[in-house]
Order: C-alpha cells, then structure tokens, then sequence
C-alpha cells in the first residue's frame, strides 16, 4: 500500500529489452558457464516487491479527490482506465510505482498536487510454463504456493524418460534478464527431509531435460530468447507452441 505526492520523482522507464542471448552475466550459474550461450543471470532468492500485471485490479485512492476513486482492472495492454486521465500505463510496476505513475498525470492537467494511494485489490490468473519431458506441457495456473514438484505434476508428471535430477526453472529479473538454476526432484520423490523443492513464482518456467541440462540451451533458443518478462499473452504463446510441437 502506497500513498504518493505529486513531485516526487518519476518512476523510471522500463529498461528496453533484450534478447536473452544478450543477457549475459559477469557471475553466471556454474552450470551455464560450462557450456555457454545463452548466459544466465546469478539466481536470486529475495522476494521482490509485487509487480502488477494484466488481469490483476487495483484499489485507486485519490485523497486530494475522493470522486476519483476506483478500483480499476490492468487490461490486456496493461493499462488502467481513469477518469479525466484515460489509458495509463501501468503493467510491470510495484504499488508504489503505480502510485507515482497516477500522481504524474493528474497533476499534468487535472489536480494540484494529488495524492494517490494504491493498494492490490484482486490478482489474476497466477500462471507459469512447464515444457520439456512431462505428459502435458504448458500453460499451468497456479492456486496457490507451489514448489517446483507439484507444478511439474500439474503438468501430468514426468515421462519415462525426464532427468529429474536437472529440472530447469527460468526466472525473469526486474531488469529483464534471464536468471536459470537446476533442481534436483530425486529426493523430492522420495519425500526426503531437506530435498529442494524450489517455491514457483508467476511466469516462471519449467523445463524438464531428456538427460541433460544443456538442453535447456536449444529450449531457450526455441521458445525464450528475445520474450519480455512474461504477461499473459506471451505466457499463452509459448505454452500453445511447446504443447503443439
């Protein structure tokens, strides 16, 4: 929950986006600097600020001017709906950066110093990839937290042939670039106390190589390289052409 004067400064631009062949990383994962491009970024746990995508709604208070309140649904080009500002741009950004956003373009025409505050009023679907040797690959909705063994089961389990000792999960980070770790399932199966169970996030992805993780090179040159952090639409490219190929 956020509530922003207007003169603070602007939120930044949205860094311009980069090929995934691009992202490379002076500290990449040990796994990926063995057998090079795609490059990845060093995998990071902390837990980011929530960054509102299409679909999701948010809770818009206009302190300076109640009658502008709303709460207000990100549509698919990832843009809110205002009164007297219109179509504001707003996908890919925390709370506090929305609030920022709003602030600016009142203040353009409409109010004196306006203060707004946004809060999450409601998400939408909270759904990630999963592709390589399962039984159903694609596009799986999160319900709830989910590690990365319920998801691959979700996605009908593993084949006969996956290596579950090298399950991929891909993650975007803010900037954009590309973050890979791999994730040993075997003791998972087994239910062993302190198996690694890596906790899913909206828009990650799950590959699950046939016996070694430098498959995950050809799966991103495939499916990834060049895609922004991953909305809605893109999500549905990507599971549509995993699960028809």
């Amino acid at each position: 929950m956020r509530a922003i004067r207007h003169g603070l400064s602007a939120a930044a631009l949205l860094a311009a986006a980069l090929a995934v062949s691009a992202c490379a990383s002076s500290s990449p994962t040990p796994a990926a600097a063995d057998w090079g491009q795609p490059r990845f970024a060093a995998w990071q746990d902390s837990d980011p600020a929530y960054r509102f995508y299409p679909g999701d709604s948010i809770d818009v208070t206009v302190h300076s001017a109640p009658e502008l309140s709303r709460v207000a649904e990100i549509g698919p080009d990832g843009r809110v709906s205002l009164p007297l500002v219109g179509n504001v741009m707003v996908a890919d950004k925390t709370d506090y950066e929305i609030a920022n956003t709003l602030a600016d373009a009142y203040a353009r025409d409409v109010l004196v110093s306006p203060i707004i505050e946004v809060r999450r009023s409601a998400l939408g679907p909270q759904n990630i990839i999963v592709g390589g040797e399962v039984n159903a690959p694609g596009l799986v909705e999160l319900t709830g937290p989910v590690g990365a063994l319920e998801a691959i089961l979700m996605a009908g389990g593993f084949r006969n042939t996956a290596a579950r000792g090298d399950v991929v999960v891909l993650r975007r980070q803010p900037g954009g670039g590309l973050m890979m770790r791999t994730v040993n399932l075997h003791d998972a199966l087994r239910a062993r106390q302190g198996a690694d169970n890596t906790q899913i996030r909206r828009h990650d992805i799950i590959f699950v190589p046939r016996s070694t993780v430098a498959e995950v090179s050809v799966f991103v040159e495939q499916y990834v390289a060049g895609i922004l952090p991953l909305d809605q639409a893109f999500s549905y490219a990507i599971a549509d052409t995993i699960t028809n190929n």
